[in-house]
């Protein structure tokens, strides 16, 4: 990777995160309002739990992903780079369905158990549990763009999640508060599942443009090129 790709690369995530800030603190203030001190506490219980679901069931893979399929690519191993992607992409798939079955399932427990001390953010848990799974995928791709040395998909995906998230949090929250607070507050948590849902209908674009590009590079891969076997492909994803 050049000097300047790396610039470039470094320039647009930094402004796509600014630009997610921007939108998250506006969102803060809009909800903060619209739900009261009451109503944010209710989403302040369920979000560190989402948070260490997803963080367990990504378990640091994105990264890997990143750093493989940057080594295979700078060998022009693109046989491998594809190869690394896919088993990376089931075995996200599964640790993001697992967990995202956990917190809807576990919810009554984590209320009962007064691991979340007030029982109205039973719906703002349930309400969290489908963003894990396609979370859990989004940053499957966005590792393997990050290895490509692509940025603008990661850029833009970010983007489009922290807007559609908060458009429909704020929007969910409007709808549902007539009917009481923990009803708002489960609407304004579940606006994670679009948000993450747009971002990966953008990834999944930008993986789907470039297949002629990437039919092609496999096309012409050096077939002479070792393969790693699944097994050892699985064992760096978990060591780096």
């Amino acid at each position: 990777m050049s000097k300047d790709t790396f610039i470039r690369g470094a320039m647009i995530l930094t402004i796509a995160g600014i630009i997610v800030k921007i939108i998250g603190a506006v969102n803060r203030i809009l909800l903060s309002r619209l739900l009261g001190g009451e109503g944010i506490g209710l989403y302040q219980m369920a979000y560190p739990i989402y948070l260490l679901a997803l963080s367990i069931s990504s378990a640091g893979l994105p990264v890997a992903i990143s750093i493989m399929v940057a080594e295979k690519n700078a060998i022009r191993d693109y046989i491998g780079a594809q190869r690394v992607f896919r088993i990376s992409s089931l075995a996200l798939t599964v640790t993001g369905f697992v967990f995202s079955l956990l917190l809807y399932a576990g919810a009554h427990w984590l209320v009962d158990t007064g691991l979340v001390r007030d029982p109205r953010a039973y719906w703002a848990l349930v309400a969290l549990s489908p963003a894990i799974f396609i979370v859990t995928i989004v940053s499957c791709l966005r590792g393997y763009f990050q290895g490509l040395q692509e940025m603008k998909p990661t850029a833009i995906s970010q983007i489009l999640e922290q807007l559609f998230r908060v458009v429909t949090m704020i929007a969910f929250a409007v709808l549902l508060l007539p009917y009481g607070l923990e009803y708002a507050a489960a609407g304004a948590t579940f606006g994670a599942f679009p948000g993450a849902l747009i971002a990966l209908v953008a990834l999944g674009i930008f993986y789907y443009r470039d297949r002629h590009e990437r039919r092609r590079m496999l096309a012409d891969q050096d077939t002479t090129l070792p393969r790693e076997s699944l097994k050892t492909i699985l064992k760096r994803l978990l060591v780096l």
